[in-house]
């Protein structure tokens, strides 16, 4: 989106370096849902006129090493505002509930501007495992290994 921090220096790192990428795709706009699907170099216009994969092979969220997660805004404590339709807070749910979760790392990305005191926090919602800016890293405390 024009507004978000520029991600495709970050994919094409990824890519000299053999990473294997899942992007995200919108599944359901009704439900708010959406997977993870290898990028294979294709890319199309989906819901909401986002980019999305054109690859099939689907990934499961908690297969994936690395989440880098768009944020309209952010907090210290690692609570994020997206742009409001709960998309990344259903796909990876699964990491509220699990008590020694490895994997995936969740890493916000967002202009040093977009920083805010605080955000509610509602049950549902995932936090952030680090927060990367234009300015700066931010790994965010967890009680979990």
């Amino acid at each position: 989106m024009p507004e978000e921090l520029d991600t495709s220096p970050l994919l094409q790192l990824a890519r000299r370096r053999g990473c294997v990428i899942a992007l995200p795709r919108v599944t359901s706009k009704r439900h708010a849902r959406m997977r993870f699907f290898v990028f294979d170099g294709s890319m199309k216009r989906g819901a909401f006129g986002i980019r999305e994969p054109g690859g099939q092979l689907a990934m499961q969220p908690l297969a994936l090493d690395i989440v880098f997660m768009p944020l309209v805004g952010f907090d210290a404590a690692g609570n994020r505002m997206g742009m409001g339709r709960g998309f990344y807070d259903r796909c990876l749910a699964r990491r509220i509930t699990l008590r020694n979760w490895r994997r995936p790392l969740l890493v916000g990305i967002a202009y040093e501007a977009q920083q805010v005191s605080s955000l509610p926090a509602r049950r549902h919602d995932v936090p952030m495992d680090m927060i990367v800016t234009d300015r700066a890293l931010r790994r965010i405390p967890r009680g979990n290994p």
